[in-house]
């Protein structure tokens, strides 16, 4: 997912009711590690994956750098039933930089986040840990919003603000009208957006600035290989349809 830094806690709770992740993605990254031995997810977040995976694998671990989203992660564990509980070993850390002494049958980055990497720097270093933490025969399993269209035709396919709140939600016995503003930097490939929570009731206001860096399919296929990766499929969805023009994500498999 899309990962801010820093939360307070009702800016993560805000979050967790906002950002439910992308259609489908749920079930393929479920069916994805299954029978895995182990599997290490990267910005495990506040936990969103954490029941499928934990029915689909032997043992899960979740990396997560935000106080807050790794503790709600840790109460969604607390909620499962024992078998899936003793399964589960969330850990706080950075997925640029991270040693857990361990090696992985699977490793994912879901939902973005690796957008959430803001030079190509840093996304080869994460890349590298990656690297050094799998399992022989291991896959390391990512999706990004597909950013080609984008590129190709930046006029037509740039963030519009809507003039009204994108959805509205319950929290604390209160409905929040959420709004969201983009800005666009084509140049630098940059989309920086700020979610802005409006309580009806109070009329507080809460805000999460969200930063964001999109590659072409290219970019990101160079920065693998550089990893010492090898792209095993490429996907334009979570059906596991081919990568072409008009695809919406793009999802990748590498050895």
């Amino acid at each position: 997912m899309l990962r801010p830094f820093g939360l307070t806690k009702l800016q993560a709770e805000l979050y967790e009711l906002t950002h439910r992740g992308n259609p489908g993605d749920r079930a393929f990254y479920a069916k994805s590690c299954a029978k895995a031995a182990r599997v290490l997810e990267l910005g495990t977040g506040y936990g969103r994956l954490i029941p499928g995976l934990s029915r689909s694998a032997a043992e899960i671990w979740g990396l997560e750098r935000d106080a807050q989203l790794l503790a709600a992660a840790r109460r969604v564990v607390r909620q499962l039933g024992p078998a899936q509980r003793r399964k589960v070993r969330l850990v706080g850390g950075d997925m640029r930089d991270f040693d857990l002494e361990s090696k992985f049958d699977r490793i994912i980055l879901p939902y973005n986040g690796l957008c959430c990497l803001l030079n190509r720097r840093d996304i080869l270093r994460c890349f590298k840990c990656v690297k050094r933490h799998l399992a022989p025969g291991g896959e390391f399993i990512f999706d990004v919003w597909a950013a080609d269209r984008f590129y190709r035709d930046a006029r037509a396919s740039a963030y519009r603000d809507e003039p009204g709140p994108i959805l509205s939600i319950v929290h604390r016995s209160q409905i929040w009208d959420v709004f969201e503003k983009s800005r666009l930097r084509s140049r630098s490939q940059r989309l920086d957006v700020t979610y802005t929570y409006v309580s009806r009731e109070r009329g507080t206001q809460v805000t999460i600035p969200i930063a964001q860096r999109y590659l072409p399919s290219s970019e990101l296929m160079a920065l693998v290989a550089r990893a010492d990766l090898q792209v095993k499929a490429i996907y334009g969805d979570f059906e596991m349809h081919r990568f072409g023009r008009n695809s919406p994500y793009l999802v990748i498999r590498t050895l």
